[in-house]
């Protein structure tokens, strides 16, 4: 499925999906999971009583002169399109585990970095860079709840006990593991540029402190990478941390969005 020089490949289960009305990728700095969307044609039901829950997709797409990026993940949801001859799947990423995994223990003068470690290696994944608080737990539990969620408390402790900002702190799976802190996804910083490939800026929403920029297709581009905005028309030439992403795409068009701004944890 190609598009001005845009390829695009979608399997879901043993499908290989050749026709898709619309598809998208979605990333959020301060929700750990990695979601995606896809409308498929389904006249018949047929892939409605075929397309298990769990059923592998993956989702490469990119430009044809570029190494393609990869999506990969598991169906969550599966319901009826907006119009009657339409399926809707909704896919999770690998990152699946820190929702589904419970932890259940308790520590006693232990540091939230190594509580955030341990429950990342419980799910199952990678341990990529955790930020130091420089703080001890006194105590600390977790009553069979997802990993998660255990590590929404231990911030929430750092927060109340240590009087700690803990607000730009995400948990996120990317490129080198599981992340748990202050800090941004490696990777060349992306440029976004009047003339270029900036299609609309809007900025700030005073009631949210969030800015959205539309541009062509930045298929490797994920939330917490590094965004240089110049907007010649407004005058605005910045460095911004991507607080969500998302990647859409039509038979006859193809976007990336990003969202950047104030950040609330």
């Amino acid at each position: 499925m190609e598009l001005s020089g845009l390829q695009l490949q979608i399997t879901i289960g043993d499908y290989e999906i050749t026709r898709c009305p619309r598809w998208w990728i979605e990333s959020l700095r301060h929700y750990p999971l990695g979601r995606a969307g896809v409308t498929l044609p389904d006249p018949g039901g047929e892939l409605y009583n075929a397309i298990a829950a769990d059923a592998p997709v993956v989702i490469t797409f990119g430009y044809r002169d570029l190494p393609p990026v990869e999506w990969s993940g598991t169906v969550a949801r599966r319901y009826p399109g907006e119009t009657t001859d339409q399926l809707e799947i909704r896919a999770i990423d690998q990152s699946k585990p820190l929702s589904t995994v419970l932890v259940k223990q308790a520590w006693e003068n232990e540091t939230p970095e190594a509580i955030v470690a341990f429950a990342i290696r419980q799910a199952g994944l990678k341990v990529g860079k955790i930020g130091e608080t420089g703080m001890v737990l006194p105590r600390f539990s977790a009553a069979n709840i997802p990993v998660w969620q255990l590590i929404q408390q231990v911030k929430l402790s750092c927060s109340e006990a240590f009087a700690l900002d803990m607000s730009q702190w995400a948990l996120w799976l990317g490129r080198d593991g599981v992340n748990w802190g202050d800090f941004d996804e490696p990777g060349d910083v992306v440029t976004i540029a009047t003339f270029e490939n900036l299609i609309t800026h809007t900025p700030t929403d005073w009631t949210t402190g969030i800015s959205l920029i539309e541009t062509f297709l930045t298929a490797d581009l994920s939330h917490s990478r590094l965004i240089h905005l110049q907007d010649e028309r407004r005058q605005v030439a910045a460095t911004h941390r991507a607080l969500r992403v998302r990647h859409e795409g039509t038979p006859d068009k193809i976007r990336t969005f990003v969202w950047y701004g104030r950040e609330n944890g």
